[in-house]
């Protein structure tokens, strides 16, 4: 589905506005997790600085940050550890886009106020054929314009504890598949308390988070759609076996 020149539009001056107002949005940003929700990456640094390789060795390429999913909150926590205020400030690009479910963050006026200004496009997982169609239009659209996008390969959070590979999306290789030069990242994020699923993170939780490339193969067609996705799922759950390790 080609995306109509008023959504394109709309998109851009979305975009605008979050910049603009990324000079008190930032801070605010930063407020609510750091010093409300009291969540921090003990090695935050060493995580930064793996990034800041990673992009640096694929300049220009779009970024599609492929993870796990627990809270409600996972990509503000993920933009938040992944990416210091100043970077984004002046790479803005870099702040990527989330896809929310409506009926999650679409009710309420302050949410929906947040999630225009920080970047999201809402997918009604309920909702008609035609308007998942749009929102994946969007999706490839800035994809295809060089922006960052965060996506969970799960769908939704996980009811076992765990990566749950039996519920995935496979629209994720779709979007591979169509522009073959996204940069695939896969980003692993958990609280050391963290047992299941929940609506947020414990208040003080500390988190593991780890990110990595995904060289994922090209295959064409619908069987090659999941196959692609699934190739993010080893990433992912690789990265679970390390987390785990760690805690033995």
């Amino acid at each position: 589905m080609e995306l109509a020149l008023r959504h394109q539009v709309f998109l851009r001056v979305q975009r605008f506005w979050g910049f603009v107002n990324f000079v008190w949005f930032g801070p605010l940003f930063v407020l609510l997790l750091r010093w409300l929700g009291g969540y921090r990456c003990p090695d935050l640094v060493a995580v930064r600085h793996k990034l800041e390789g990673i992009l640096k060795a694929n300049p220009g390429r779009p970024v599609l940050i492929c993870s796990n999913h627990m809270t409600m909150i996972d990509s503000m926590l993920l933009t938040g550890f992944l990416f210091g205020f100043r970077s984004l400030f002046t790479q803005f690009k870099r702040f990527p886009w989330s896809i929310p479910e409506l009926q999650n963050f679409g009710n309420n006026p302050l949410l929906r106020l947040m999630c225009y200004l920080g970047k999201c496009v809402y997918v009604e997982r309920q909702g008609s054929v035609e308007s998942r169609r749009l929102s994946w239009a969007k999706v490839t659209w800035l994809n295809h314009q060089g922006d960052s996008i965060y996506v969970f390969p799960e769908g939704g959070r996980t009811r076992i504890g765990r990566i749950d590979r039996q519920v995935a999306v496979y629209g994720v290789g779709q979007l591979i598949q169509d522009n073959p030069s996204t940069l695939v990242l896969c980003a692993y994020l958990r609280g050391y308390g963290q047992q299941n699923f929940s609506f947020f993170p414990k208040r003080g939780e500390s988190f593991f988070v780890d990110v990595d490339v995904c060289n994922c193969k090209i295959i064409p067609g619908r069987r090659g759609q999941r196959e692609i996705t699934l190739q993010m799922f080893d990433c992912l759950e690789a990265m679970e076996a390390i987390f785990f390790a760690g805690r033995q």
